[in-house]
This record gives C-alpha cells, sequence and structure tokens, in this order.
C-alpha cells in the first residue's frame, strides 16, 4: 500500500476525523463491492471510480478521496438560539 500523507487531504477533507469516517465508509462500500464481485454475486454499490491496480479498498478509498471523486458531506445546521 502506498503511503498516504494527511497534507494531500487538507485541501479535500477540512478535518483529520471527517477523513477518517469518509475513508472507513468508503472503503467498507468497496470491500463489499469487491466480495460480491469475487462470488459473481449482484450487489447496488458504485464500483471503484478511480483507475488503480490494487484490490485495497482503503487504498481505492484515499485515492477516490484524493482525486475528488468522493467527498463527505456533513449535515450543518445553524441553530438560532431564541
Amino acid at each position: 500500500m502506498e503511503i498516504q500523507y494527511l497534507d494531500e487531504f487538507n485541501k479535500k477533507v477540512k478535518s483529520k476525523y471527517k477523513l477518517c469516517i469518509a475513508t472507513a465508509k468508503r472503503a467498507r462500500e468497496l470491500g463489499n463491492y469487491l466480495n460480491a464481485k469475487r462470488n459473481m454475486e449482484r450487489i447496488n454499490v458504485v464500483k471503484p471510480l478511480v483507475d488503480i491496480d490494487s484490490h485495497d479498498p482503503l487504498e481505492i478509498a484515499f485515492n477516490e478521496i484524493k482525486e475528488g471523486k468522493v467527498v463527505y458531506g456533513s449535515s450543518e445546521v445553524d441553530i438560532d438560539e431564541q
């Protein structure tokens, strides 16, 4: 696995905690996709969005986020104090 540096992701994700959550969720989806593909099953998950030789879901997820193909949206709601 290629070493990923946190500095490369500062432009895409503002918080390292959001990066961790986004990467974990996408890697879990990719893991399900790769298992279903290996077992020749159908699954409703988006296939990998980057061309990479690795079959490691975590590495694929990192590369998708680094290239901006996957974004993590937060539900930031302003609460007015009354």
